[in-house]
């Protein structure tokens, strides 16, 4: 066989996602003050698929359980059922296959003040990693490699900090070293719980791009999760949207933001900070805000659709059945029984404050 049909074959052969969620859940058992236990469920049938070169971001508000299906990708939680696939192949729980995986996966945390241990330097935070991964390399490949991983996120001179204890760095750079000890296992997926949400607004974007360019570089598979949806829009090439603990609808960034599909995506849209609205426009978006209630409890989730006691488009069939999921093309989903029941127009001709207020008005009116 010649060696482009080789190439061919191995291409064929290749799955197309690295790594993938297939229908994850995840239920944490708790102890009350009179000893008696509670489900939560956090995650409930969520499926996240992640190509090499692709930004998914994961957005919702705080409690919808990105974090958590962000840490069974990570295997720091083994889900309750369904399965964690990498490169096709569904993953192992001995210590060997462990280490393999994280080679493969690594976790950027949220919070960059307590990511790394504030009794050593930066030289032994980013040696350690390279110790345990990378066993084949010698002290003097150990301190190029280093050196490499500090310029690669902009950290320069790079024996400088180094030198340094993570007190001694601002935000921003510890989270770039947090990055680096991420890239020095080579991974080829990196999962960020929220990476830009502890750092100054100045800073931000220059996360934003360093991830940009390590996709860009290395081909890497990000999963970005986030509450922002502008940088989400900035950084991601999907969205998919998570409320409390279930998916409710994923696709293009700009298919999803431009036309929203769910009722919690266009709450979600509708809150973000937008600098071209007028006064006018945000009094009016945000009249009624302080009746959009709060998520609710995970351990007694409601029945059908768990957005239904916030949603102002709720049908009877939100209230006694679980929505159907609705694909829209181009990748995109929802589930809503408003597209079931031929009522998703009602998405783009209104906001969801003004709908809100229509249905006070009818229930005032029944009363």
């Amino acid at each position: 066989m010649s060696k482009v049909l080789r190439d061919k074959a191995s291409a064929a052969e290749q799955p197309d996602y690295v790594l993938e969620a297939r229908d994850v859940s995840k239920h944490f058992t708790v102890r009350g003050p009179l000893g008696r236990t509670s489900v939560v469920r956090a995650v409930e049938d969520a499926t996240v698929r992640l190509k090499p070169g692709q930004i998914l971001a994961l957005v919702g508000e705080s409690g919808s359980g990105k974090t958590t299906l962000a840490r069974m990708l990570a295997r720091f939680h083994e889900p309750t059922q369904g399965e964690i696939v990498l490169r096709g192949e569904p993953v192992s729980g001995n210590r060997r296959a462990r280490r393999a995986y994280h080679s493969e996966v690594q976790l950027i945390f949220q919070d960059p003040f307590g990511s790394l241990n504030p009794l050593h330097r930066v030289r032994y935070n980013l040696d350690r990693a390279l110790r345990l991964h990378q066993p084949q390399l010698t002290a003097t490949g150990r301190e190029q490699r280093l050196t490499e991983l500090l310029e690669r996120v902009s950290l320069t001179p790079a024996a400088e900090f180094a030198a340094k204890f993570p007190h001694e760095l601002s935000g921003g750079q510890r989270q770039r070293v947090v990055i680096a000890r991420a890239l020095a296992v080579e991974p080829k997926v990196l999962l960020g719980d929220e990476p830009i949400s502890m750092l100054d607004v100045s800073i931000r974007l220059e996360m934003l791009n360093l991830l940009q360019r390590l996709r860009t570089e290395d081909g890497l598979a990000l999963l970005y999760i986030t509450h922002d949806i502008a940088s989400a829009r900035y950084l991601c090439d999907e969205i998919a949207v998570m409320y409390a603990g279930q998916m409710v609808e994923s696709g293009p960034k700009e298919e999803v933001i431009a036309s929203p599909q769910h009722p919690y995506t266009k709450l979600l849209i509708e809150s973000s900070p937008d600098p071209e609205r007028g006064v006018g426009d945000r009094e009016a978006l945000f009249a009624g805000a302080d009746e959009l209630g709060e998520p609710p409890s995970l351990i007694d989730p409601p029945t059908g659709c768990r957005f239904h006691p916030r949603c102002p488009f709720a049908m009877r069939e939100c209230i006694d059945e679980t929505p159907p999921r609705t694909e829209l093309g181009e990748g995109h989903w929802a589930t809503c029984w408003l597209h079931v029941k031929g009522r998703a127009g009602e998405l783009a001709e209104t906001t969801h404050a003004a709908a809100a207020a229509a249905r006070r008005e009818t229930m005032q009116g029944a009363w």
